[in-house]
């Protein structure tokens, strides 16, 4: 069999179970529906057993309605209409007041204030419960033929045309007579299934229902009250009658219309007894036996065993709750398909079908039938895809059922994402930044689940107990994290104060999250310092080396020619040449010291500054000029690129020219035999800066920044013959007056910047 011969087959496979669902419910349809004759017979048997309006309740409810009726006669007789309060608890003399509305204050005083909300309180209840029997009376009065008569005065109330009843016409009737005293009797006449449980039922209901009883329910207080401000009357002197005709009856039980009546609980209904009989007849049994059957044949039907075919359908994709939704429906649509085969059966059905088609009722039976089958079957193939979809939740296995078609399941993992992410953002809120966001996120959470808890009537308590422990442990694993990542802050931290300046902290902190990186600066902090004083350390220790060593030469040649001109062997020519070299020796001395203090002088801040207005552009000029033959001596050729125009500056001209001097003399002997020297100065955003680049004789081993410290030269052996404190000279001098001096190296191209900003506190900048 090839490729598409497999396909095909699964396709066939695929719609089996439609096909079977459909075929076993039209066929169950077809017996259920074949049966309805004697279903049929079976419930006029059924009804010609009871009746539902001679049950107890319904006795009680026509008997309360008397009290009702006895008020509309009453106020029929009299000119005053009275309410029920006024009627059945009249006051007594003096105390008419006690059922106004408002009572004065002098009538107050003559009554207890227990006994008057006593009394309020019966009121309410009495006219609350006749209310009750007022707003159901029209289905009384749609149901009961009545006629209530007085016997003093001879006037009646009746919903019939005159109070003469025809016993032969009748298939109900009952009548209760109320004598001077407010005793009643039932009457001799009862028509009925059973006069015998009539008349029981008759007889407890006037023993139930008075208005002593009645009011007993409220409290016991009326035991001081009563007799002394009102007392309590039945209704006296007359007669009230309850009957259904037989062609009433007849229609009613066509119909199978509802029945309503009231009792202590509240208005109550149920069906008259067509329905209910039908039902007993046999047809609920067999709609349950066939629903049953059809339920368990979707669920063992051995279809085929290769399911995953239909569970690709859309239908069974549908979420478990709309399922149990829709299982609860076919539970109660079970009375409706009821209704509709009792309607069918009847007959009456076709009539109604006969009659709107104008046509004879065979025919109207031959669409209506066929319609009825449909609609049953329909009904029954619903219970087979509901056993459908329940045997693909079992062959897929309960949990990945739930996960796929559970709704609620969907909400459980929507909110437990949520309840996480809000603990995550809790447990990872930067506590430099504004709690305020964080806070309302936690109340209105906490408020949504509060709400929910009190919008549930039961459980509601057990729901709070289940609440609070989780909440416990929720805080509770809080707070342990929250130790547990300050303990690791805090060892971290006593490592670097122990000097481990490594430690690196790879756990996540959560709210101490923010300090890694201020860790890590302080770690980075305390790197800088300490390479800052290990830095500082050799400076000082090449400081003393260079200046022992820097000192030592000029001095030691120094006591070495004096020595040699102390011996007699030196000729004049000698001792000249020594006196000369004595000469240049502690003049380089003297050069040196005063360096020396000069750079100690600028950086103890003790130094004079004598400043002027000076034009910086004439004196590179002028320094350039009178270091001219140092430079061509070196071999150096100088180029130049000054603005024309005068900058001119507030400085200390001495200093400034010694900055240049020095640097122009650093360049002579460091410099490239050769080479050229630029010079540069330019202008911007309030700044001048010259800059001077020259290419360097030897490679400079050492770091740009330290090519400014005392006593560093650009070569390490240490043959030229400057003090090393060229530089250093330069740097202070240029800070003193508020400039910058900083150097770059480029290989072997040596480069010095020196900026000199404009007072911000001058109008404009001083170009002339």
């Amino acid at each position: 069999m090839n490729v598409t011969s497999e396909n095909t087959e699964d396709r066939k496979h695929s719609h089996r179970w439609l096909t079977w669902g459909i075929g076993i419910a039209l066929v169950l349809s077809l017996l259920f529906t074949s049966l309805y004759g004697i279903f049929q017979e079976r419930t006029k048997v059924e009804l010609g057993k009871s009746s539902p309006i001679e049950t107890e309740k319904n006795i009680l409810w026509i008997y309360q309605n008397s009290y009702l009726l006895y008020r509309d006669l009453y106020n029929k007789n009299n000119p005053v209409a009275l309410h029920f309060p006024e009627l059945y608890l009249p006051p007594e003399k003096g105390y008419e007041w006690i059922w106004n509305e408002r009572i004065s204050e002098e009538d107050k005083r003559k009554i207890s204030t227990k006994d008057l909300e006593y009394i309020k309180e019966l009121k309410s209840y009495l006219e609350t419960y006749f209310t009750d029997l007022e707003e159901n009376f029209s289905y009384f009065n749609n149901t009961y033929d009545y006629v209530i008569e007085d016997f003093e005065k001879g006037t009646y109330i009746s919903n019939l045309l005159s109070k003469e009843i025809e016993m032969d016409a009748q298939a109900f009737y009952i009548s209760f007579l109320f004598d001077a005293d407010g005793n009643v009797s039932i009457g001799e006449n009862l028509l009925g299934n059973d006069t015998t449980l009539l008349r029981k039922h008759a007889n407890e209901a006037v023993r139930k229902f008075s208005i002593h009883n009645l009011l007993r329910t409220v409290s016991d207080a009326d035991s001081t009250s009563s007799g002394k401000y009102y007392r309590i009357t039945e209704p006296k002197n007359f007669m009230v009658t309850y009957s259904i005709s037989k062609t009433t009856w007849a229609q009613i039980q066509e119909r199978g219309q509802y029945l309503y009546h009231n009792t202590d609980s509240g208005t109550e209904y149920s069906y008259f007894s067509t329905l209910y009989s039908f039902i007993s007849s046999g047809a609920g049994s067999v709609l349950l036996f066939f629903m049953v059957l059809i339920f368990f044949l979707g669920i063992f039907l051995p279809i085929r065993r290769k399911e995953e075919l239909w569970k690709h359908y859309k239908i069974f994709q549908i979420p478990l709750e709309v399922m149990l939704v829709f299982s609860l429906f076919l539970v109660i649509a079970q009375e409706l398909v009821l209704m509709l085969a009792m309607d069918i059966s009847s007959g009456n059905t076709a009539a109604q079908a006969a009659s709107f088609l104008h046509s004879s009722v065979l025919i109207a039976k031959g669409i209506v039938y066929p319609v009825n089958i449909l609609l049953v079957g329909v009904f029954l193939f619903c219970w087979w895809l509901l056993a459908i979809y329940f045997r693909m939740a079992w062959s897929m296995g309960i949990k990945t059922y739930i996960k796929r078609n559970c709704i609620l399941y969907w909400i459980f993992l929507f909110l437990k994402s949520k309840m996480l992410e809000l603990y995550r953002s809790m447990s990872h809120f930067n506590i430099t930044q504004n709690a305020n966001r964080m806070i309302i996120k936690i109340v209105l959470t906490n408020a949504v689940v509060l709400f929910i808890i009190s919008s549930l009537w039961v459980g509601g308590l057990a729901i709070v107990v289940i609440y609070s422990a989780l909440l416990y442990f929720f805080l509770r694993k809080s707070i342990s994290n929250l130790q547990k990542k300050y303990e690791i802050l805090l060892k971290a931290t006593n490592e670097i104060a122990k000097g481990n300046l490594d430690v690196v902290i790879e756990e996540d902190l959560g709210v101490f999250e923010p300090f890694k990186p201020q860790i890590i600066c302080i770690q980075n902090g305390f790197k800088t310092v300490v390479e800052e004083e290990v830095k500082s350390q050799r400076m000082k220790a090449e400081l003393i080396t260079n200046v022992s060593h820097d000192l030592k030469t000029p001095l030691t040649a120094i006591i070495t020619y004096i020595n040699l001109l102390k011996e007699d062997s030196t000729t004049p020519e000698m001792r000249k040449e020594y006196l000369d070299t004595l000469e240049r020796k502690s003049l380089r001395l003297k050069v040196l010291i005063e360096d020396l203090f000069e750079v100690s002088k600028a950086n103890s801040g003790t130094m004079t500054m004598n400043v002027m207005n000076v034009d910086i552009i004439h004196l590179l000029k002028q320094v350039q000029l009178e270091m001219s033959d140092k430079l061509a001596a070196a071999g150096l050729d100088v180029r130049m690129n000054l603005p024309d125009e005068k900058v001119i500056l507030p400085l200390d001209s001495q200093k400034t020219y010694r900055i240049y001097e020095n640097l122009f003399g650093n360049i002579a002997k460091y410099a490239l035999a050769g080479t050229r020297v630029y010079v540069d100065a330019c202008l911007r955003n309030r700044e001048l800066e010259v800059s001077l680049k020259n290419i360097t004789a030897e490679e400079i081993n050492v770091n740009a920044e330290e090519l400014t410290e005392r006593f560093v030269r650009g070569d390490s052996s240490r043959n030229t013959e400057g003090s090393g404190l060229g530089l250093a000279i330069a740097k202070s001098f240029t800070e003193l007056q508020n400039g910058t001096l900083s150097i770059e190296l480029d290989g072997d191209l040596f480069k010095v910047f020196t900026v000199w900003k404009f007072s911000a506190c001058e109008s404009e900048i001083s170009i002339l």
